[in-house]
């Protein structure tokens, strides 16, 4: 449907790690450049961290990929493994070896001896394990003794971790202090810096073959941006949902509509979250409303008697010979008293 309706090569948006639609952020780029440098001095045990969908595995595999033949690389994605025997046998699995109904050592044999081999021909085995926050201490201490294998000219095995930030306390435990010795290196994902956003999902646009700008209708980009806003997967997740919702609505174009439908379905409100914003922000001032009671008048000096409040509108009275007088009403019936009792009985009507 991606095809005929978008006019797209294949899916974007893809909820899974892509490497072919690899977004150079400035964290991947740090991430990978740091560890790309630790493989090369042979350090024993790196440490990729992250929050959920910042990109740890799209991290991971596009550093697989960067590497020649002289490195031979194991990828393990399951790491609920509690015993040693499970991890040893998944690394077995993983290079094509037998694996099944081996006993802990003799499994542990297999993996040093293949891993030996290939130093001896020249490369290194480096493990990458997904996750890495589920691993059980005793496996985390497996995985060191494992990277402690080495020649004269350098390891034969160097070990990847790839997880979530509670990693880094799990390995505070005392029983842990070899391990943190061995981990010199550790790379830290962060989210997308802002401008970022609206880059990245074009990008994933452009590499499914389509064009930005006629795949996505006026206002799309903010909104998903203003809703998911800086993690890679959320951005995907929402767009490719307003996508489907298009097309299901027989549009042309991710619309506004879309959109809108898109971020409400996933739960999430950028209208709401930006009222509570503005709500929990201090007032830092009153607006007065611009009416005379308001208006703040100086202080009246010592020696001169306090000023009237003008209760209405002056009057303005013309006076012969002279310039226009303004004068306010309380003055104005005083004016007329005065007036009254200088005319006299004779002077006044009826």
């Amino acid at each position: 449907m991606f095809q005929t309706r978008f006019g797209l090569r294949r899916r974007p948006f893809r909820p899974i790690p892509d490497t072919d639609a690899y977004f150079p952020a400035a964290t991947h780029e740090a991430a990978i450049h740091l560890l790309q440098r630790a493989i090369v001095n042979d350090e024993s045990l790196i440490l990729l961290t992250g929050e959920p969908g910042t990109g740890k595995t799209l991290v991971a595999r596009k550093l697989l990929e960067s590497f020649d033949d002289d490195v031979r690389t194991v990828l393990l994605t399951n790491s609920h493994v509690n015993r040693n025997c499970d991890l040893l046998q998944a690394i077995l699995f993983d290079l094509g070896l037998p694996y099944q109904g081996l006993t802990e050592q003799v499994a542990r044999l297999a993996v040093t001896d293949s891993c030996l081999e290939f130093y001896r021909q020249g490369g290194k085995t480096l493990i990458v394990v997904d996750e890495a926050h589920h691993l059980h201490p005793d496996v985390l201490e497996e995985l060191r003794l494992l990277s402690n294998l080495e020649g004269k000219n350098g390891k034969a095995i160097q070990v990847l971790l790839v997880g979530l930030p509670e990693i880094e306390r799990a390995i505070e435990m005392p029983s842990l202090a070899a391990f943190r010795q061995r981990l010199t290196v550790r790379a830290k994902l962060d989210p997308l810096q802002a401008e970022e956003t609206v880059e990245f999902l074009c990008h994933q646009v452009n590499s499914a073959g389509g064009d930005p700008e006629a795949f996505f209708g006026e206002d799309v980009l903010d909104i998903i941006t203003a809703a998911a806003g800086c993690n890679p997967r959320i951005l995907n997740r929402v767009a490719n949902l307003a996508m489907i919702l298009a097309e299901e609505g027989e549009q042309d174009c991710v619309d506004a509509e879309a959109a809108v439908e898109a971020v409400t379905q996933l739960g999430l409100d950028p209208v709401k979250e930006t009222e509570e914003s503005v709500e929990d922000e201090p007032v830092l001032h009153q607006v007065l409303p611009r009416t005379l009671h308001h208006v703040v008048k100086p202080e009246p000096a010592v020696n001169e008697p306090p000023q009237k409040t003008i209760p209405f509108t002056p009057v303005i009275l013309p006076i012969d010979n002279g310039p226009l007088t303004y004068v306010y009403g309380d003055e104005l019936m005083d004016q007329n008293s005065a007036a009254r009792s200088q005319r006299g009985p004779t002077d006044q009507v009826g």
